[in-house]
């Protein structure tokens, strides 16, 4: 059977502000699967976020989630994960970890703000990678059940037939069943920074 793809447009003004789950901060959750979902039940698939850390301390439990975290500015984190010390300094870098681990972190400055893909483990694989089209280029996106394009910063434009969207800061396009010969068209200002995610069930 054909399968129809999907395309949902996500817009910083669509985000919802919530507390952390363990009341010690504010994040902005992104987006939800499902949407019916919620954080408290632990009943979601995949989940994505981005907060502000203005101090250290310990980071919410998640138990039977895995999650990748990526610094987006700031002077950066030290982290301690079960009790290995692990910095996140440079702009982009990531770590991932699992929600049941033990995780404090300290700033290495003022505040940060971080970018957050949390999945479940017994159903759904994860894989991230930039994408830096500054002179535009013919993109095709890896097999999965959902593809995700975030632009972090800079406009960037993606154009496949009969189709154009222009993203910014924090905008993202959500691609569902995806067909595996789709391809798109991606150019972009010299400053943009792109993360493609995609979420695969196993």
């Amino acid at each position: 059977m054909k399968r129809t793809m999907r395309v949902c447009r996500k817009t910083p003004r669509e985000f919802r502000e919530m507390p952390w789950k363990n009341g010690l901060g504010v994040t902005r959750e992104m987006y939800i699967f499902p949407q019916s979902a919620l954080l408290e039940r632990n009943d979601f698939l995949w989940r994505l976020s981005s907060a502000v850390v203005s101090a250290g301390g310990p980071f919410s439990a998640f138990p039977g989630y895995d999650r990748i975290l990526f610094l987006l500015s700031g002077e950066g984190m030290d982290l301690q994960v079960n009790g290995e010390e692990l910095i996140l300094a440079d702009s982009l870098s990531s770590i991932s970890f699992r929600g049941e681990d033990t995780v404090f972190c300290s700033l290495r400055g003022d505040t940060v703000t971080d970018f957050n893909i949390f999945f479940r483990r017994d159903c759904l694989s994860c894989s991230c990678r930039r994408i830096t089209p500054h002179t535009g280029k013919d993109l095709s996106l890896p097999a999965g059940d959902w593809n995700i394009i975030l632009c972090l910063r800079g406009k960037t434009v993606l154009e496949w037939p009969d189709r154009e969207e222009e993203m910014d800061g924090l905008e993202f396009l959500i691609f569902e069943e995806s067909p595996p010969d789709f391809q798109f068209f991606c150019r972009s200002e010299d400053n943009a920074e792109l993360i493609g995610i995609t979420l695969k069930r196993k």
